[in-house]
Parts: C-alpha cells; sequence; structure tokens
C-alpha cells in the first residue's frame, strides 16, 4: 500500500516532464510558424535585447499606470535572455525562452513539494500545475506576455508558501524569488505577493519563536536570508527610483493610491474571485476546451454557482481538517484562505473594465482549493475509515491522481503541435509587410537609405493599439536598421531609443483602417505596401456593421464617436454607457478588420 513514506526515485524527475513536457512540444512546433511579437511581445523582446547592455531595464514594461508608469520590475526579461540569447535572439528563441521560463516555474514548485517527503504530496502538486497548464493553454505559454508570464510562478509561490507555513523555514528562499518575480512582471500580482509575503514572514517567525522550525539550528538565519533575497531583487526598480524624478515606485504608489475612477469594490471583486473557484471547469470543462482561463469572455466561462459550492466545499473541507488536526493540510488551507481574503481586496482596486487577465491567477487559488478539498476528504477517510478500507482509500487516491497526471500530460502532447499564439491576425499583418518594408527601404524608395539611415517610426492604429508598429520597430532592430520612436512612445519602446525628428533620415509610419487615407495626402508620402487581410464578403459586411454602429450612434446623439470610428474603432468600443445594440457592430468591425499600410515619408512629415 502506498502511505506517506512513498517517494520512488523516478517520481521528482517524471512529474517535472510531465508538466512541463507539453509546453516546450508547443513551443517547438512553433519552430517555422514564422511568428513575429508584437504589441507587448515585441516591447519585452527589446527589453529582453538590452538586458546585459548599457541600457539594460530597471523595471518592467509600460502599463496602465498613470501617463509613465511601469510594471514594477525587469526581472522576467533577465530571466528569458539567457536562453533568449543561446538560441540565436530570434523570435522563436524568445518562444523557447517563455517555455523554458515556465518550466523553470515547474521544477520549483515540485522540487519544493519534494521537500515534504511524501509522494502524495508530489503527484498532488503535479496535478495542480498541469490543470493549471491546461486551463492557460499552450498557445498562451509560449508567448512572453507580462500578465501570463507569472501564471505558474504564482502556483510555486503559493506552493513554497504552504511548505514555509508547515515549519520549513528554508522553503522562504523559493518563495520570496518566486513572489518577486510575479510582482515585478505584472502589477495586479503586487498586493497578492506583498499581502502573502508579510503573512508567509510572521509565520516563520513564528515558528522561530516555538522553536519547532525546520531548517535545524539557527532556523531564524532563514528570515535573514529571504529579507537579504528580496532585498537584492528589488535593487533594479529601488535604483530606477534613486535616479529619477519621479521614479516608477513612486509613480506606482501614486497610482495605486490614488485611482482616477472609482474601484469596482468588494462585492464585484468576490463575485470574481468566486467564480475562479469553479471546479466544475477547472476539473471537466477545460479538459474539453483547454485554454479557457484565458478567453473568459470568449469561452465557456466559469459558472458562479458551481463556485460557490466549491467554495462551501472548502468551508466544509477546513472544519475537518481542524477536527483532524492535520497539520499540513491546515497549513495548505491557511494559504488558500489568505490567498482568497487578498485576492478579494486586489481585485476590489480595480477601476475601469475589469478585463479577465487582470485576475489570471485567480485560477491558481481555484485549482489549489479544489485539490485541498480532496486532499482533505482523503485524509478523513484515512483516519476514520476501517483500516484495510482506509489503506485502499489512501492508496487509491495516489492512483488515481498519477493517473489523471499522465492523461492530461498526454491530452496535452497530442495537441500541442497545434498551438497557436494569442496573437494571429496581428503576426500575419506583420508578416506580410515586413519584407516588403525591408525591401523598399532597401532599395532607396523615397527618401529611404537602406541600413545607412536613420529612421523614426510611428503608427497611427485603428484597432488594435500600435501592436504591428510595434512589432515592425522589434523586427528592423532585429535585422540591423537604425531606428527611434517619437517621444509620446519612450515608455513603451525604451527611452534610450527616443529620436526627434530632425535627427533621423527618414520617418516610416504604419496606419492602419481610416488613418491610411490621411496619411497617403501627406506631400512627400511614398506607399511602400499595404496589406488588406478582408476578402470582399468581409468588407461588404464591415461596411454593413459601420453602417449600423453609425445609425446608432447618431441615433444616441453620439455624433463625436462616429468621427472616431474610422481612426479609433477600439476606443469607441470600450465608451461607457453604448448600447449592446451599437456594441455588437463595433465588436463585428474589429473581428473582420482593417487594413494596413506602411509608407515613408521625409522626416518632418506630419499630419
Amino acid at each position: 500500500m502506498i502511505d506517506r513514506t512513498w517517494m520512488p526515485r523516478w517520481l521528482v524527475p517524471s512529474v517535472v516532464a510531465v508538466v512541463a513536457l507539453p509546453v516546450l512540444v508547443a513551443a517547438i512546433a512553433q519552430r517555422d510558424a514564422r511568428w513575429h511579437p508584437v504589441y507587448d511581445l515585441a516591447m519585452t523582446e527589446l527589453r529582453v535585447r538590452d538586458v546585459g547592455g548599457p541600457h539594460t531595464p530597471l523595471i518592467g514594461l509600460q502599463g496602465r499606470i498613470g501617463p509613465t508608469g511601469s510594471h514594477p520590475g525587469p526581472i522576467s526579461f533577465y530571466l528569458l535572455a539567457p536562453v533568449y540569447r543561446l538560441l540565436g535572439s530570434s523570435a522563436f528563441a524568445l518562444q523557447a525562452a517563455t517555455a523554458t521560463f515556465h518550466a523553470g516555474a515547474v521544477l520549483t514548485a515540485v522540487l519544493v513539494a519534494a521537500r515534504r517527503r511524501d509522494g502524495r504530496v508530489v503527484a498532488g502538486v503535479g496535478l495542480v500545475l498541469v490543470l493549471l497548464v491546461q486551463g492557460y493553454g499552450l498557445g498562451p505559454l509560449t508567448e512572453p506576455w507580462n500578465p501570463q508570464l507569472p501564471v505558474l510562478w504564482f502556483a510555486a509561490f503559493l506552493v513554497a508558501g504552504w511548505a514555509v507555513v508547515d515549519g520549513d523555514l528554508p522553503m522562504l528562499l523559493p518563495a520570496v524569488f518566486a513572489a518577486s518575480i510575479c510582482a515585478q512582471t505584472h502589477v495586479p500580482y503586487l498586493a497578492l505577493s506583498g499581502g502573502l509575503g508579510v503573512g508567509l514572514l510572521l509565520a516563520a517567525a513564528a515558528w522561530v519563536r516555538s522553536g519547532r522550525a525546520g531548517g535545524g539550528r539557527g532556523s531564524g538565519r532563514w528570515l535573514l536570508l529571504a529579507v537579504g533575497l528580496g532585498t537584492l531583487l528589488w535593487v533594479p526598480p529601488l535604483i530606477d527610483q534613486a535616479i529619477h524624478d519621479p521614479g516608477n515606485l513612486r509613480q506606482l504608489a501614486d497610482h495605486l493610491g490614488t485611482p482616477t475612477a472609482e474601484p469596482i469594490g468588494l462585492r464585484q471583486a468576490a463575485g470574481f474571485v468566486v467564480d475562479r473557484m469553479d471546479a466544475g471547469l477547472i476539473l471537466v470543462g477545460e479538459t474539453r476546451t483547454p485554454g479557457t482561463f484565458v478567453r473568459v469572455l470568449s469561452g465557456p466561462g466559469p459558472d458562479r454557482q458551481r463556485g460557490q459550492i466549491t467554495l462551501a466545499l472548502w468551508g466544509v473541507s477546513a472544519v475537518i481538517a481542524g477536527v483532524l488536526r492535520h497539520r499540513r493540510l491546515l497549513a495548505l488551507h491557511a494559504v488558500v484562505a489568505g490567498a482568497s481574503v487578498i485576492a478579494v481586496v486586489a481585485i476590489s482596486r480595480i477601476y475601469g473594465v475589469p478585463w479577465p487577465y487582470l485576475m489570471l491567477w485567480g485560477w491558481t487559488i481555484g485549482v489549489l482549493m479544489a485539490f485541498v478539498v480532496a486532499a482533505t476528504a482523503v485524509a478523513a477517510a484515512s483516519r476514520w475509515a476501517p483500516p484495510r478500507w482506509a489503506a485502499i482509500a489512501s492508496s487509491g487516491a495516489t492512483v488515481a491522481t498519477l493517473a489523471a497526471l499522465a492523461i492530461v500530460s498526454v491530452r496535452l502532447l497530442v495537441i500541442a503541435p497545434d498551438a497557436t499564439t494569442e496573437t494571429p491576425d496581428q503576426t500575419a499583418q506583420l508578416t506580410r509587410v515586413l519584407p516588403i518594408t525591408m525591401s523598399a527601404l532597401d532599395a532607396g524608395e523615397g527618401v529611404a537609405s537602406g541600413h545607412g539611415g536613420r529612421y523614426l517610426v510611428e503608427w497611427f492604429d485603428a484597432v488594435d493599439g500600435g501592436s504591428v508598429g510595434i512589432g515592425l520597430v522589434n523586427e528592423l532592430v532585429r535585422h540591423g536598421y537604425d531606428v527611434g520612436v517619437a517621444e509620446r512612445d519612450g515608455v513603451r519602446i525604451g527611452v534610450h531609443r527616443v529620436r526627434p525628428a530632425e535627427a533621423a533620415t527618414a520617418k516610416i509610419v504604419v496606419a492602419s483602417g481610416g488613418w491610411i487615407e490621411r496619411w497617403n495626402d501627406v506631400p512627400g508620402a511614398v506607399l511602400v505596401t499595404l496589406y488588406d487581410p478582408r476578402s470582399d464578403q468581409d468588407r461588404a459586411d464591415f461596411a454593413e456593421a459601420r453602417a449600423g454602429a453609425v445609425e446608432g450612434l447618431r441615433t444616441l446623439g453620439r455624433g463625436d464617436l462616429i468621427d472616431q470610428l474610422d481612426q479609433d474603432l477600439f476606443g469607441v468600443a470600450l465608451s461607457a454607457g453604448l448600447p449592446r445594440e451599437v456594441t455588437v457592430f463595433t465588436g463585428e468591425m474589429i473581428d473582420i478588420g482593417v487594413p494596413t499600410a506602411v509608407f515613408v515619408l521625409p522626416a518632418e512629415a506630419t499630419l
């Protein structure tokens, strides 16, 4: 029979391989997919490329943090850089580095679990991780989008936190490391990582004071080492704060402390957290349709009633764990409870549209909650059932966990070769316009002068916020062109790439939608490429949807928005107070898409 002493040597490497292999295979399968990073992904590659040079980043990507604020820190760029450079600094190298980054989180979580010296814990943590991989999807886990980069590291953080609360103080170090990755990479993790981190330090201090902590004599040193490691990991943001006025940390504090709109509040936030406790979706729905954690708005989505049932079962199981006086389970219940409470508080501070990507980490709490409910049920059966049945229940649960782990992994391996990125439309546009643009520059079209020119790149995007334009900057840098951007784009691209028009020899403009006609009329403009992905039927459908949107907006008396449809379609779609009949039309227009063009102009040319 399997008991808590069961810990074969093959278990840890097998669990790591079973969880991480589908993500690695998905990245390798896209080796020849002609993928080009766009928008945030391109901005990430620009930062990763800068690591180790004179412009090594000190802070994260720009976010919705005031006019010039960015996410807290650069640690994800530093961790992506080695594999990225080793594999040739290509777009595929970035995907491979991303998959390796996630594999590092899997390895960390499983190694922390292995310190429990209980194979059942290792198998259970492995199942939690593979369910998260299934839920987030293989495609998203090969793209270095900063809201998605920390998702598995957050799981590693909670597993390490569980170990600390259980008295294993050396695990403060991986907990601090994982928490720093999460908090620096995407600001919504900041409150969770900080709040739980303080709780872990208090728990560790309580263990040290009691004299019963793991780690042997002088266990208090682990507290000091954890504080030292945390300080070291946050040196780059602290340097940025010291050399800039205002520094990024100051901007973050101002932004979070004084939001520019009314936050959504605790009640709505609690609903979002309960949604992500839907065990039915986590255990069944994601097996049918993997990847819907990141597609809450377009996928099947969670059911709040099922989430409430899971929450109720968790409450009962926490009481049972208390009755059993099962220290290890109580430690995990405490971590889940703390994470859930802090999650509600963190989400309650969101203002504007509560996009699902702002709370991706909530699914990790939900999966851990389902796991601890099941683990508590097995522990109760092992304690209260007759000895023979108790042993069967314990062994059966472990076998079932390993079987589920293998089945989910095999399912993911089967679909891994078909994994696709989350930005196919923008990537397709960039794939089409990039080679033609480079050929035009090399041929000296207009005022271009090949690799000898100093180019100023600007973008005017009606739909995608500059995705293709930012991607073009990244690709031109990759291919050795000397490019800079306007001051308005310095925070996104990097202030060291800001270039005034008088310092450029030519301007490259990426325009889409209604911007194309406007730039085509600018004196000296040379249209080097125009790509329209729409069929004749798509164009007819777009015109019909546009007419419907215009009529709806005119009826509402929103003529101001009609004027913006052709230049800021996405902004119109997000405007507050629009009825569904209008948003359906704008949504259809966005789904159909618009053409993209690239112009070469004199550097001083403007609209």
